[in-house]
């Protein structure tokens, strides 16, 4: 079971971040942030994590809000030095708890200050949690800090789970809340059917990990980065295309003021706000008209912002 590194350095002591970091959201970042605030003298700052969440890897059913790349960058912009991770499987998961601690925690990431979530679990069963840390922790020699729950402004707490159910319902604003930053989606520019441009609209159909979590079917004001690093303001919509008894969910990016042509390119969205919901339309002309009106409306909102 060899340890896989990015960004791995010869430091002789570590403080370890542990956790899934899935989103890498507000409660993830108080987290991350202590890690750094324990860097010890000479050393380096880490995390230790999988790329898959444990519980998702034995339901067989994989909802991300980030791929693991955009993990890994998120993580680091958090001022983390070194990630550290496993692919998710039968040997990790039948590790026992002291044993992980033994040969990853003290062997392998040489922790000299360990960093958890208040729910933290590890090792086979899940055995392992945050009192067993901690007197593992006096037993071979390396501080523990478990940081509490954090909660939104309404009082709920902030977790990856409770963020994927307000994607997915397309309750964006109370998303971003949870994420501390806007939720973005990388994608391959695909062929589509063509029916923007015929109506004067003409989209770029992306091609998203279907691992990862959308928001709920409406019309999004969104922001596009483009692979040359320009920002252009865009009219999105998740659906299924209604009017046109379309069966397959499709992502359609409308970038305002922008005609070039981006197949083949990568494109990362930023969801914004949500403008309105999916409905089916009489004919393609009033879809046209309501098209005309979300872009007038995304001007407007784009002003706000």
């Amino acid at each position: 079971m060899e340890l896989r590194w990015i960004q791995r350095t010869e430091a002789s002591a570590r403080s370890v971040a542990l956790g899934t970091f899935d989103g890498v959201h507000r409660g993830h970042q108080q987290l991350l942030k202590m890690a750094v605030d324990c860097l010890p003298p000479g050393g380096s700052s880490a995390v230790f994590t999988f790329d898959y969440p444990p519980e998702q890897y034995f339901r067989g059913q994989f909802r991300l809000l980030s791929t693991f790349e955009q993990k890994v960058q998120l993580i680091r912009d958090c001022g983390i030095g070194e990630v550290a991770w496993l692919p998710f499987g039968p040997e990790i998961a039948s590790l026992e708890a002291g044993e992980f601690v033994r040969r990853i925690l003290v062997d392998e990431l040489k922790a000299v200050h360990v960093v958890c979530g208040f729910n933290y679990h590890f090792g086979k069963g899940r055995a392992g949690d945050v009192e067993f840390l901690r007197q593992q922790g006096l037993l071979h020699g390396f501080e523990v800090t478990v940081v509490p729950s954090v909660h939104s402004s309404g009082g709920e707490l902030i977790s990856s789970t409770a963020i994927r159910n307000l994607l997915a319902a397309g309750r964006l604003a109370q998303a971003i809340e949870f994420l501390g930053r806007f939720p973005a989606y990388r994608g391959r520019v695909v062929p589509g059917e063509g029916r923007g441009r015929k109506l004067g609209f003409p989209t770029a159909n992306l091609e998203i990990d279907p691992l990862l979590v959308l928001p709920g079917e409406g019309v999004y004001l969104t922001w596009c980065l483009l692979p040359q690093g320009q920002g252009v303001p865009a009219v999105t919509s998740i659906g299924r295309n209604p009017t046109f008894a379309g069966q397959v969910q499709t992502v359609e990016v409308y970038l305002l003021d922008f005609d070039a042509d981006l197949y083949g390119q990568v494109l990362e969205v930023q969801f914004l706000e949500r403008m309105r919901e999916i409905i089916r339309y009489p004919s393609p002309e009033a879809l046209q008209d309501q098209i005309r009106a979300d872009v007038q409306k995304a001007r407007q909102l784009l002003g706000n912002l």
